[in-house]
């Protein structure tokens, strides 16, 4: 498995991955939400889900973790979403933030929040910005939503 992100590095040692999943790829018609429950400043808030790479950990392995961990599921991969520069998102606090459009890989299973979020909503498309999102998540979402639904990935 590779981190798919050739040319790209991050300067943090720890950077955070997540996944944009949609309902299904290509043509998707909505995309898994998920609220914040902390910290206090960013609860009720909408974000990707994912984590923080672990030391020496390969990016896309430490998305299957980080989603395996907090969702309790299996992914299929696509492509990263990457800025219009070919490069991973600036995030909170100095950090970057490396993103993958994915689907389920059991499209009919049950998803309920863990420990670090709220409420799992898969929302449409149209309906996905009208969100409160944690402000670095927005554009972000923004990108991932135009990258998959164009018909130009996949």
């Amino acid at each position: 498995m590779t981190s798919r992100l050739k040319g790209v590095t991050s300067p943090n040692p720890r950077p955070v991955v997540a996944a944009a999943i949609f309902d299904r790829l290509p043509h998707p018609s909505a995309l898994l939400c998920a609220s914040r429950s902390y910290p206090e400043d960013l609860r009720g808030l909408f974000e990707l889900p994912g984590g923080k790479v672990e030391e020496g950990e390969d990016p896309v392995r430490g998305l299957v973790r980080e989603i395996d961990e907090e969702l309790g599921c299996a992914l299929r991969i696509a492509e990263p979403v990457l800025t219009p520069e070919g490069k991973w998102w600036p995030i909170l606090n100095g950090r970057v933030m490396a993103v993958w459009g994915c689907t389920l890989a059991d499209p009919t299973q049950t998803l309920t929040p863990g420990a670090s979020h709220l409420e799992l909503l898969w929302t449409p498309l149209d309906q996905v910005m009208d969100l409160p999102w944690i402000p670095a998540d927005f554009p972000i979402v923004q990108a991932a939503i135009n990258q998959f639904s164009s018909g130009k990935s996949m």
